[in-house]
């Protein structure tokens, strides 16, 4: 069918929407409570907590937040099973045999907001706006089929992230199980001996990464190269998606670290939510930058970039990490790189670290290769989304394998 014979229909034509009612309990009871249902707001997932109003499978839409403005994540996504919804999101449920949440939930993805949202400062989707939003609708059956597609293409992203999550999973055990519990390859017949670290195996020792590792310190002004796309590795690029962001030296208003070869990065702020980055610039030409928040660990003696990533990102460090913070809030507490570098850690023998090493780093390889994956699908995919949804693409002309005949 042609999409010019989609006509536009007012939103609140095509869903029911559902009232938010708040749960009794303070942000201080919420936070006291062991927590087994998700708590929406306007950008998904903020805390979870025991009680639940919803429960089913509901299209979620922000109400307010910059984010309708600037489109740096998804206004509308979906919630399923059972969960909380404060002020800050729409609840709609699609109408039966009249249009597919998935379908609409795109279609709010890609579809320009222009005149439906007031205020600068504070951006803002009243649900009279949202209602009278136009929405251009295909035929039930073609939304569905739409929206087949779209699910497939969301699950093959979901499926890479998952084994993404489940590798690095994988060599975070494998460490603790090597170097916190001591169960390394040979250990039976390795006594432990008292050390200021705790018991440790014998033939082990004490160090801190300041004897076995340098920082980078290689400062630029990217501005002053203000035509130079640079990749920049920055806290909120690490938050969105752990790949770095391209961004003209104009468009990068303070001092960088200049990067090159191989180092491990970890964020000095907020350490009680790690952020570490494992980056190697051996064979990229585009020079690279990352933000001076990241201690940049490079050049280790004896020990492989492979077991520091282990290291820093074991629990056990994490935690010690986060005990040497400080700062004028709990949102911006941060640790000083002279702390940090004189963690007391122990001292594997070299040998140990070198099979850990060659056990680990395939894992960390293959993760490194999902992820691009996953870039390239969610290139595609919004590259695609829109031409579908705008029926500017027949879907009955899509061959991937995702949807059915």
């Amino acid at each position: 069918m042609n999409s010019h014979d989609w006509a536009p229909v007012p939103f609140e034509a095509l869903v029911e929407f559902h009232d938010r009612r708040r749960v009794p309990l303070s942000k201080k009871e919420r936070a006291d409570r062991s927590g087994a249902f998700p708590y929406y707001g306007a950008q998904g997932i903020i805390d979870w907590i025991d009680d639940y109003i919803f429960d089913g499978r509901f299209l979620l839409v922000a109400e307010d937040g910059e984010n309708l403005n600037s489109r740096k994540q998804p206004i509308a996504y979906m919630a399923e099973g059972q969960f909380w919804v404060n002020n800050h999101a729409h609840v709609v449920k699609a109408l039966e045999g009249l249009a597919d949440d998935d379908f609409l939930r795109a279609y709010l993805e890609f579809h320009p907001l222009n005149g439906h949202v007031t205020g600068a400062a504070q951006p803002k989707l009243s649900q009279a706006s949202l209602k009278r939003l136009p929405v251009i609708a295909p035929p039930f059956a073609v939304q569905t089929r739409i929206a087949e597609a779209i699910r497939a293409l969301d699950g093959l992203l979901d499926n890479n992230r998952r084994r993404i999550e489940i590798l690095e999973e994988m060599a975070r055990l494998l460490y603790r199980e090597w170097f916190v519990h001591f169960r390394f390859p040979g250990h039976e017949d390795v006594e432990l001996v008292d050390s200021d670290l705790g018991p440790i195996p014998g033939g082990w020792g004490e160090t801190c990464l300041a004897e076995e590792l340098e920082l980078q310190r290689c400062n630029i002004k990217p501005f002053d190269y203000a035509d130079e796309e640079f990749e920049h590795y920055s806290i909120p690029a690490f938050d969105e998606r752990r790949l770095p962001s391209r961004e003209l030296g104009s468009e990068i208003r303070s001092g960088k670290y200049l990067l090159s070869g191989k180092s491990v990065m970890v964020s000095k702020l907020n350490p009680k939510f790690p952020r570490v980055w494992r980056v190697d610039r051996a064979d990229h030409r585009r020079r690279a930058v990352a933000s001076t928040e990241f201690l940049v660990m490079t050049d280790p003696g004896e020990w492989t970039l492979t077991f520091v990533y282990g290291l820093v990102t074991s629990p056990e460090f994490t935690a010690h990490l986060a005990t040497t913070a400080g700062g004028t809030s709990t949102s911006h507490q941060r640790v000083k790189p002279t702390d940090v570098m004189n963690i007391p850690v122990i001292c594997p023998p070299l040998e140990i670290v070198q099979r850990y090493s060659a056990q680990v780093e395939p894992l960390l390889k293959l993760a490194d290769n999902l992820r691009d994956q996953v870039e390239v699908l969610r290139k595609a995919r919004d590259l695609l989304l829109p031409r579908l949804v705008s029926g500017e693409l027949d879907v009955s002309e899509l061959d991937l394998g995702l949807v059915g005949a």
